[in-house]
């Protein structure tokens, strides 16, 4: 990432984190503390989860997972760690490509002013493995699904909504 790249970054995280900050604030203004507190538990728990993300020393894809998940607003990307392993610098370039190769096929199929929830699983402790999981409608799935050629070995299952890939290194 050069200067620039991380400069942005850093302007998007900021304004993200101000965002959470000025809620917080109006509703302890109004003097509405459970809810105020209510998102400062959610702020700290976003907080941990990005730590334990940084802690899986695949700095290519946690770079990509946290840029993408506050660039792209179509998406409404969360993600989830199940795994022990704290050390995933083997398969880190294979994530980060077969994920954007993910997204960047999704992308064109998000209508204009759509959100779509992205869920993005990092689990295994043998083999690690990514599962996305992607509101989607069925016809819309299909297009998604044969576009990809991944890195990593692809499964799918789907249903009329939601369409769940995973990726195992």
């Amino acid at each position: 990432m050069n200067q620039s790249d991380f400069l942005e970054w850093l302007r998007l995280y900021r304004h993200e984190l101000m965002n959470d900050l000025q809620i917080i604030q109006g509703y302890a203004t109004m003097g509405k503390y459970e809810k105020s507190n209510d998102k400062i538990n959610q702020l700290v728990e976003r907080l941990k989860h990005e730590r334990q993300l940084q802690t899986l020393n695949a700095d290519q894809f946690v770079n990509w997972l946290l840029t993408v998940s506050l660039s792209v607003k179509q998406l409404d990307i969360s993600y989830t760690i199940e795994t022990s392993k704290t050390d995933l610098a083997d398969v880190d370039d294979d994530m980060k490509l077969d994920s954007e190769l993910v997204i960047n096929y999704l992308l064109p199929l998000v209508g204009e002013f759509d959100v779509i929830p992205v869920q993005i699983t990092i689990s295994g402790e043998d083999r690690i493995q990514l599962l996305f999981e992607i509101e989607l409608l069925k016809e819309k799935q299909h297009d998604l699904i044969n576009s990809l050629k991944t890195k990593g070995i692809l499964s799918n299952t789907t249903n009329d909504n939601c369409l769940s890939l995973t990726i195992k290194y």
